[in-house]
């Protein structure tokens, strides 16, 4: 027996088709049938045009986007020995807004996406956390409104901003700027304390085993009751292996499977279109079910996201749940509320290292319209996990761009030998629901899957 499902309340939309056996799922399918094609609208356009394009590959996750855009157009100059000069005060403000943007998503992704699934699965009243009219949704939804504010003072718009270049930014904030920036953020602070964890903030921060659980209360409480009631803390396991490419003052790039490593080769990365469309439809693959490629580092699966960050980061709290529960949904989702508290912790930090009298930008001393021929590669953090781009310039116009996203690394359709990330996490399941919130705790990206 088959059953098709479309899952919704996500950025896009997409099919997951389960097969099962005895009522349990003995296969899953996560089809992405939107194809968007900015990879392809940037051929032939100027090598900056894509610092308007890229943020627009997603609605949630822009601030990455451009990030890594700006960072693969700046190699360029590296790659053929121009290299900039990027300020410090640049490059703090370039990871503040991103933090805001990971920030604000994390929000959103637990009051809007986690707790109404989960919520659903009780017999009990849980109707403030209903979607549009639930006090807890209204006053999330509000808070991550506030926040996000904070990057538009830096920005100038949310979403979809364009303030980093080559060589800087194009913002020049002022003392009051900063400190209404912090406003918003202490703000947000509040809303963890008496809201979301009911403890204070330094406390939580100071959390290191699993037992200290029983001390948190607020909303969180309320999550980790439900997951132990409908034993999330036993479903949602993958393969367990993780990887981070993007390093920041939070995060740290490496991967684990078995061991840690921290030194990666990009070149060790490799992208599979077998069950791919492709734009020409005469090419397309027999096997081909989806716009969804897959994405291996030495040709196996790996994982990426919060919960990869926190274990490669060596983060004490999350590692020691992860030590009991494994990769399993309660613990995905507690690695990104918990990425959440230390978020906002260091974003507050980086806002007062910011020197207002340095400069916000240094104009390269050539254009890209004047180079021949030459490629550039970045890598970022963004809020669903490693996001990669790659830029081949000649004559100035941009002649190949690729993108590789946090949820095709994650929810790719994976192959006769070897299931994707997510398809293991699912297969073996006895419910819909339950297969839809495991895919909820990789918090599923249509838009950037099929950007």
């Amino acid at each position: 027996m088959k059953t098709v499902d479309i899952v919704e309340r996500i950025e896009g939309e997409a099919k997951l088709v389960c097969s099962w056996d005895n009522k349990i799922i003995s296969d899953a399918r996560i089809e992405f049938l939107n194809f968007r094609g900015f990879e392809y609208m940037l051929k032939g356009k100027s090598a900056l045009d894509a610092l308007v394009y890229t943020p627009r590959i997603c609605g949630i996750c822009g601030q990455a986007h451009l990030k890594t855009t700006v960072e693969a157009l700046e190699n360029i100059y590296e790659n053929i020995g121009e290299k900039l000069t990027i300020t410090r005060k640049a490059k703090l403000l370039r990871e503040i807004g991103l933090n805001i943007e990971i920030i604000d998503s994390h929000i959103k992704w637990f009051y809007m996406f986690i707790m109404p699934d989960i919520t659903a699965l009780s017999k009990n009243d849980y109707s403030l956390y209903s979607p549009l009219k639930g006090k807890k949704w209204l006053k999330a939804s509000s808070v991550a409104s506030e926040t996000i504010k904070s990057l538009a003072i830096i920005g100038g718009q949310w979403p979809h901003t364009s303030y980093m270049i080559p060589g800087g930014v194009v913002c020049d904030p002022t003392l009051l700027d900063l400190s209404s920036m912090q406003n918003y953020l202490d703000n947000t602070i509040s809303f963890f304390e008496k809201d979301f964890a009911g403890v204070e903030f330094e406390k939580y921060l100071s959390f290191s085993k699993v037992g200290e659980l029983e001390k948190i209360k607020g909303d969180l409480k309320d999550f980790a009751k439900l997951s132990f009631e409908n034993s999330l803390e036993k479903i949602g396991k993958s393969y367990n292996r993780h990887i981070v490419l993007g390093e920041s003052s939070l995060f740290r790039s490496g991967k684990i499977n078995k061991r840690m490593i921290h030194k990666l080769d990009l070149k060790n990365i490799r992208e599979d279109s077998h069950y791919t469309y492709n734009i020409d439809k005469s090419k397309d693959s027999a096997d081909a079910f989806g716009w969804a490629k897959n994405v291996t580092y030495q040709k196996s699966f790996y994982e990426t996201g919060p919960l990869s960050r926190a274990i490669v980061q060596n983060r004490d709290f999350i590692k020691d749940i992860h030590k009991i529960y494994d990769d399993s949904v309660f613990t995905r989702v507690m690695a990104r509320m918990d990425e959440l508290a230390h978020l906002l912790y260091t974003t507050k930090s980086l806002i007062k290292q910011v020197d207002i009298s340095e400069e916000s930008f240094i104009k390269p001393k050539i254009s890209l319209k004047d180079v021949k021929k030459a490629e550039g590669t970045a890598v970022v953090e963004a809020t669903r996990g490693s996001l990669l781009h790659q830029v081949l310039i000649e004559d100035g116009k941009i002649s190949n761009y690729n993108v590789i996203t946090p949820t095709v690394w994650n929810l790719g359709p994976g192959d006769k030998k070897n299931l994707s990330v997510a398809q293991k996490a699912i297969i073996g399941n006895d419910s819909i629901e339950k297969a839809k919130i495991i895919l909820r705790s990789f918090d599923v990206c249509s838009v950037c899957t099929t950007h």
